[in-house]
């Protein structure tokens, strides 16, 4: 038994595969597991309330607890000319996932600004409030996208990122916050979960038929966008500039000293700053 509220899901969702599970070892490896037993028909929703192995970007651990809303989401993307491969670049996936989460926390707390930090990130008042990873499956028939996302809706007593994730290496130490920390009220995780459902089915479609908007909403609500960052490769390089925004294919624009740098995986800081 959960406490999630399967009939409202279903029929927030309507034809989608739904699973509910009270633990699992990762949303993510589940959908995979099903895209690759029967290449499974999209859209479909996994939803954990508690994962043992779940992970973020670049094969960080992600930490969750009581009041986390963790799930996967899985969509069929669009192939290109030839068939062989998804018309639209991943990074603007993990772009529109990313505000379709904004937009959902936005439309049940209307007062609160919502910002999010390349790539996925979604921050509320300088803080983490939801994580996104996103990676691609491709079987004989079909191209998909696995969207796992752990939002912090009504936990309490979060850690720092240093304590949520034992694999980091670099020195950032943004602290992570939830809903309920922030508006002073708990919130359903099942209502939570459809209203982010719903923006992830519009953002989606949206990111297919006019991706440009993806990008234009995008570098709206960009943390960091005109001020000095850094960004650090995932090989541990760093490099330090202006960020400008980002690429019609989900990089990030950064003005150096001498030249302009295309940068499509990182993790950003703000240079004059550990948030």
């Amino acid at each position: 038994m959960t406490t999630f509220d399967e009939e409202k899901i279903r029929n927030g969702v309507p034809g989608a595969h739904i699973e509910v599970h009270s633990q699992i070892d990762s949303t993510n490896d589940r959908a995979i597991e099903l895209i690759r037993q029967s290449n499974l028909n999209s859209p479909a929703v996994i939803i954990a309330e508690s994962q043992t192995r779940g992970r973020g970007q670049r094969s960080r651990k992600w930490w969750s607890g009581t009041g986390s809303l963790t799930f996967s989401y899985v969509t069929s993307l669009e192939k290109d000319e030839t068939g062989s491969r998804p018309s639209t670049p991943s990074g603007l996936i993990s772009l529109a996932s990313a505000l379709a989460v904004s937009d959902a926390l936005k439309s049940i707390n209307p007062t609160l600004n919502f910002e999010i930090k390349w790539p996925n990130d979604v921050m509320l008042n300088q803080r983490k409030i939801a994580g996104i990873l996103v990676e691609s499956v491709s079987t004989d028939r079909n191209q998909f996208s696995v969207i796992g996302i752990g939002a912090n809706i009504n936990n309490a007593n979060l850690p720092t990122l240093q304590d949520m994730d034992d694999q980091r290496e670099s020195p950032e130490t943004t602290t992570a916050t939830s809903l309920a920390q922030v508006s002073g009220r708990a919130n359903s995780l099942s209502d939570t979960l459809v209203a982010i459902l719903i923006e992830l089915e519009k953002q989606i479609s949206i990111v297919n038929e006019a991706p440009l908007e993806i990008v234009d909403r995008f570098n709206q609500v960009l943390l960091w966008r005109e001020q000095a960052v850094f960004v650090t490769s995932p090989s541990g390089a760093t490099l330090e500039g202006i960020c400008q925004g980002i690429t019609p294919d989900g990089g990030l624009r950064i003005k150096t000293k001498n030249q302009i740098e295309i940068i499509h995986s990182g993790s950003l800081q703000k240079a004059d700053s550990t948030a």
